[in-house]
């Protein structure tokens, strides 16, 4: 779900198909149109295999359950085969389930509901029609892994249910130009997480919200009008520190001469082209993508230099609005009147960096968010934070938020402020409200487990705001119930535990779900993921290396890791203080690195410490001395030029005046090159005392 336009109105007569064990009377437009692109694509031929009877809006049987059936595009309409024997053509049809719990495979994927299907650009082009909450379960385990807090599951299923109802007159499709829809293929976390929610919208006004969510803002939420200019500012989705989210990093590392023919034959391209290739392998094949797309279909192309890469113009919430980008490339078959390859150039200014973060790949450059950047005379450099548009919602800022002891509707409160959820439909209580400034529901359950692998048990805690009735029951991966810890108890308010002994259980992944009632009927639960590792050995991180570079400034810290961790990589000064923290993710096993920015620090001996922790909690930490010796002067001269290259005649890139400071990077002759600020060039060295 990534994008406010709409396409087009849709224009199938949704049947009262689909009816649900909870569903009442105040559910008679709860269906949504699917258009199915993201697993089909593009299909000239597909099969369909079914679990029950559909029938044709005429009331004739179209396929039996068990039955396969295979469609083709021939003559501009869908030929229905069986076998190899054909059963008919048809510009369009639609199919209905006799029952409403059947399902249709579509080339191995299962949907429910019914469907539609025509021809669309020489394609087939099925459409699902779809009970909203089937559709959820669909939406919500592609949307946010399953695994993760109850919470924040219950968060983003409410979340993907009022941008699917506010969205619900248009045809939307199955990827994330809205949300990513998967048909009955669910998992029975996000599947609990619906059912806990059904029917729950975000309203403001009484109208349901644009809902928006990303995967990460940076630390820093965004309005809606300073990523879609068309769009007015809404209220509730405005700027503010998210200190929950974890700032996904991000970094572009190019070298501007990504190929060097200077000495290669270019009236003679065959001697050599295969052979040389690009430095670059992310953004380089992103760009050739664009090319072909952009006057340069079907065309072999060889990049030679990228000169500019900048983002400019950045709005109130930090996130650049303009982008420049600058392309010297060949392409095998343009050459001039004397046979010789041809250079061309794209040379964008100021567009908008929607368009260039479209050219550089946006699983590259994976938000708007710049944090740093920089250029010198051989490398562009661009550090930025969040993935996603930042707007809404951050569904690792759910995660954290709901795992710190956030309740669904705390989480919804900080990202969409001065709303309330109400039940729009549902068995009981449609149209109730809950305002989403309240801290918690009445029956809201804290839940926590600590794993004990020497002594086989899981101690879990959970604590209770009123008197009630409670169960707690283990459940494997597949939603098997395994046992009852606590069954049918009356417990008083306040904090119990209880120990689950896990001797004869195997490695994986366990859920905890717990239920209680109060006295006046009223209902709660909450779930946990417990993970199961009987592995005691702690990661190991060796090969640590380090490498400084007082030019740009910045150290690369390399290490390997034998294991899939979450690793944290922190700068120390010499009193053991953390100045810096390069990196917090969630690693594979392998060669790993992470970069510091030193401009800002001063000389001393700093330390490098690298924590690792594995899915069992086992923990290790590394640490390795590194120190940072810039050489400084003092200019001596009343004004002094910086000069791009050691020449006199070269051009002058920046002034210096008497008794100031700058940075020596080397000695080279009779020059000094010299940082002062972000500016770096050559003066001469007899005017600089060290």
């Amino acid at each position: 779900m990534r994008s406010l336009k709409y396409l087009f109105i849709a224009f199938f007569i949704i049947f009262s198909a689909f009816p649900s064990p909870e569903a009442t009377a105040t559910e008679e437009n709860t269906t949504m149109e699917v258009k199915l692109k993201n697993y089909l694509g593009n299909q000239t031929s597909v099969k369909l295999t079914a679990t029950g009877d559909y029938r044709t809006s005429g009331g004739e049987i179209f396929i039996k359950a068990g039955e396969d059936l295979t469609l083709k595009v021939e003559s501009a309409k869908i030929a229905v085969y069986k076998g190899s024997k054909k059963a008919g053509a048809y510009a369009s049809f639609k199919i209905i389930p006799v029952k409403p719990d059947a399902s249709l495979s579509i080339n191995g994927r299962p949907y429910p509901g019914s469907f539609s299907f025509t021809v669309e650009g020489g394609y087939i082009r099925p459409i699902n029609h779809v009970y909203i909450e089937d559709y959820l379960k669909g939406v919500v385990p592609r949307e946010m892994p399953a695994l993760w807090h109850a919470e924040a599951l219950k968060a983003q299923a409410i979340a993907a249910r009022t941008y699917a109802l506010r969205h619900q007159s248009t045809l939307i499709d199955d990827t994330v130009s809205y949300q990513v829809y998967g048909g009955a293929d669910g998992h029975y976390q996000t599947n609990s997480a619906i059912d806990q929610t059904t029917g729950m919208v975000i309203k403001q006004d009484d109208e349901i919200i644009e809902a928006f969510f990303s995967s990460s803002n940076g630390g820093m939420t965004e309005s809606n009008s300073n990523v879609w200019s068309s769009g007015n500012p809404l209220a509730y989705l405005t700027i503010k520190e998210d200190s929950y989210d974890p700032k996904t990093n991000w970094a572009i590392t190019l070298d501007k001469q990504q190929i060097d023919l200077s000495k290669k034959d270019l009236s003679n391209p065959d001697e050599w082209w295969t052979s040389v290739q690009e430095k670059d392998k992310a953004v380089v094949p992103r760009l050739k993508v664009w090319l072909n797309n952009n006057g340069y279909a079907n065309k072999d192309i060889k990049i030679t230099e990228i000169p500019v890469l900048t983002f400019t113009d950045k709005k109130t919430g930090g996130r650049v609005t303009k982008g420049s980008i600058q392309l010297k490339f060949y392409v095998r078959d343009l050459v001039d009147d004397r046979g010789s390859l041809l250079e061309q150039k794209i040379n964008l200014t100021n567009v908008a960096a929607s368009k260039i973060r479209g050219m550089v790949g946006q699983g590259v450059m994976k938000s708007y968010l710049v944090d740093h950047s920089s250029s010198n005379p051989s490398r562009i450099a661009i550090e930025g934070s969040g993935y996603g548009h930042g707007v809404g919602l951050s569904q690792f800022g759910a995660k954290n938020r709901a795992e710190a002891g956030q309740s669904y509707q705390e989480i919804l409160a900080f990202y969409y402020p001065n709303t309330n959820i109400e039940k729009e439909y549902g068995k009981v209580g449609a149209g109730a409200k809950t305002d989403l400034d309240v801290k918690a529901a009445p029956n809201s359950i804290n839940m926590k487990a600590k794993t004990d692998h020497e002594k086989d048990e899981v101690g879990i805690t959970y604590s209770l705001k009123e008197d009630a009735v409670v169960s707690l029951t283990i459940k494997d991966s597949k939603g098997k119930a395994l046992t009852n810890p606590v069954r049918d108890q009356t417990m008083k308010k306040g904090t119990h535990s209880v120990i689950w002994n896990t001797k004869a259980v195997s490695d994986g992944t366990y859920g905890a779900e717990i239920s209680t009632m109060d006295r006046s009927g009223n209902e709660g639960s909450a779930t946990m993921v417990i993970k199961i590792s009987k592995d005691t050995s702690v990661p190991k991180i060796t090969d640590v290396k380090i490498s400084g570079n007082y030019s740009t400034e910045k150290a690369n810290i390399t290490y390997t890791i034998n294991e899939n961790s979450k690793v944290k990589v922190e700068i120390k000064n010499s009193k053991g203080k953390a100045v810096g923290t390069l990196s917090e993710r969630q690693v594979i096993k392998g060669r790993q690195s992470a970069t510091w920015d030193f401009k800002n620090m001063n000389n001393g001996m700093f330390t490098v410490t690298i924590t690792a922790k594995d899915g069992s909690d086992n923990k290790k930490t590394v640490s390795t001395k590194i120190p940072i010796r810039k050489t400084t002067g003092i200019v001596t001269a009343n004004a002094l030029s910086i000069k791009e290259n050691r020449n006199n005649s070269s051009e002058t890139i920046g002034k210096l005046y008497k008794d100031q400071t700058v940075t020596i990077l080397a000695q080279q002759d009779e020059w000094y090159k010299v940082k002062k600020g972000s500016q770096i060039g050559y003066v001469v060295k007899k005017h600089v005392k060290k």
